[in-house]
């Protein structure tokens, strides 16, 4: 019976009276439980592939159904789903326990769960030679076993992608080409008198297009009844027919200005930023591989074919005309003297508060995405985050402007950050990794996300910002009164997070020292 589950899988909840248990036991029972959904998938797959041993290796067929069909009926009727997804269970089960045994493993301890796993049969499915995809095998699972962090379907993905390309960089050059000769345009009508019509071409286009159905789009007042999607499909309709797009309000003093789709189409294919991520030495001809935003990781004739555009402006991450940078040997990060860091100045000069249009923008290439715990969006769409809250009546007592305290957060998350009581946490492992920790207000510690383009671009890792110290004090008023003024609820709050940081830090380093590593 399920309702006599052991203890472990509820994280010691009484499923009878789950309203006796706090809030930190329940959110330890979401953990257990999202554990052991992993590892009755885990079972799943176990009995699909034991079933297709029985039924199709060890069974001579008949004449009128083939074994192979009586296998994954026998899945899609006891499950009552359809025969294409059954089959597709019985694909997924035969490609873990032939292509990716250890992967597996990791499904089976609840590391990843069965939406994550099938990014990496997806990702590995072009790798036809067996030794390497055994090599991939034992390197994907030994990364998502000793990284600490969370892990999305894109950092997934871009992780795969990158330990792909470099096992086989000749296929996934050929997946590129294959894929660009099958760009097309196809429709297909619906009997609901709707239809669809769905356009393939290279990434970078899909971007460009999207801005500019989108720009159009939100060019009509807050009265308009539609709906995003709505609106998206009427300023597609009219960008690629020419016709007029118009605000639905039905007001006589609607104040949109609705431009020209030609108009629109001419203005965002001068202005959409499509940033891209890659090393000089790739750029300059050197195998490796590239980051576009929004798609993901892309071979390195896809970069140098996106650095060729005639409108393609080509940024080093490093500043320009800046002081002289200072070089720091640093052997906690893993950093050799050849492989030294190089800092550069994180605040501008006349506000410590604010990181410069260089260490912006270096943290945001360093990050890729939102760095909230499952958030896929786009770090160039996301805001900066002091991580240690910067003390504006106190710089010294608050966080640095620096790129090791700074992080991309999308707009609710650093909303949430603000106004809300959680306490998160950035700092460097053993291994030079930057690490981020989410602390709820009863003390539950969610991981951030496992990786970020430092590991697909090591080079980052040789680059610091750091808050100059000749940053000027910040401006106070003299009142003529000697008596310290009472701490407003912002700063108690300030307070409040730099002490359990404290905690929280000493805490960290006394497991350290007594158990090594964490478990996984």
């Amino acid at each position: 019976m399920w309702t006599d589950l052991p203890g472990g899988f509820l994280a010691g909840v009484d499923p009878a009276h789950p309203e006796s248990s706090d809030t930190a036991t329940h959110m330890e029972r979401l953990r257990a439980i999202r554990h052991g959904e992993a590892y009755l998938a885990w079972c799943r797959y176990e009995s699909i592939v034991t079933v297709y041993d029985q039924l199709v290796i060890h069974t001579s067929g008949g004449f009128f159904i083939d074994r192979y069909t009586e296998m994954v009926t026998r899945v899609c009727r006891e499950a009552a789903i359809t025969r294409y997804q059954a089959d597709q269970w019985v694909g997924e089960a035969l490609a873990l326990r032939d292509r990716l045994p250890k992967v597996l493993t990791t499904l089976r301890d609840g590391i990843l769960s069965r939406q994550l796993i099938q990014t990496v049969i997806s990702r590995t499915d072009l790798i036809s030679d067996a030794a390497v995809i055994a090599e991939l095998d034992t390197e994907i699972e030994s990364i998502l076993r000793h990284r600490k962090g969370a892990w999305t379907r894109a950092k997934l993905r871009d992780m795969v992608d990158r330990l792909v390309f470099r096992h086989d960089p000749d296929a996934v050059r050929e997946r590129r080409k294959e894929a660009l000769d099958k760009r097309g345009m196809w429709i297909e009508n619906f009997t609901d008198g709707t239809g669809e019509i769905t356009g393939v071409m290279a990434a970078e286009n899909i971007r460009i297009a999207a801005k500019a159905v989108k720009a159009l789009a939100d060019t009509v007042c807050a009265h308009d009844g539609r709906n995003r999607n709505q609106r998206n499909s009427d300023a597609m309709f009219a960008l690629l027919t020419g016709t007029v797009f118009d605000c639905q309000c039905g007001r006589e003093e609607c104040d949109a200005e609705i431009p020209d789709p030609a108009k629109v189409v001419r203005a965002v294919s001068t202005e959409a930023v499509i940033h891209v991520v890659t090393d000089a030495a790739t750029l300059a001809g050197a195998p490796g591989i590239g980051w576009v935003d929004g798609h993901g990781i892309v071979s390195d004739k896809h970069v140098r074919d996106l650095a060729q555009r005639p409108d393609a402006t080509i940024k080093p991450v490093t500043p320009v005309r800046t002081p002289p940078a200072r070089v720091v040997a640093e052997d906690s990060a893993g950093t050799s003297s050849s492989d030294a860091v190089i800092v550069y100045p994180g605040a501008q000069s006349a506000d410590p508060y604010r990181p410069t249009t260089a260490c912006a923008d270096f943290v945001r290439v360093r990050d890729g995405y939102c760095t909230e715990p499952g958030c896929g969006c786009s770090a160039f769409d996301s805001d900066l985050d002091h991580v240690t809250e910067y003390d504006h009546t106190d710089p010294l007592q608050g966080g640095s402007t620096s790129s090791e305290n700074l992080n991309a957060k999308c707009r609710f998350g650093h909303l949430h950050k603000t106004f809300g009581d959680w306490v998160d946490t950035q700092y460097r492992d053993d291994d030079g990794h930057l690490v981020t920790e989410y602390r709820t207000p009863e003390g539950f510690v969610i991981n951030g996300d496992a990786e970020n383009l430092e590991d697909s671009f090591p080079n980052l890792r040789r680059i610091r910002y750091e808050q100059p110290p000749q940053a000027p004090p910040t401006p106070r008023v003299i009142t003529g009164d000697d008596t310290p003024p009472t701490p407003n609820r912002l700063a108690q709050k300030h307070a409040r997070r730099r002490a359990e940081r404290a905690r929280n830090q000493r805490e960290r380093e006394r497991r350290q020292q007594t158990d090594g590593p964490p478990p996984f």
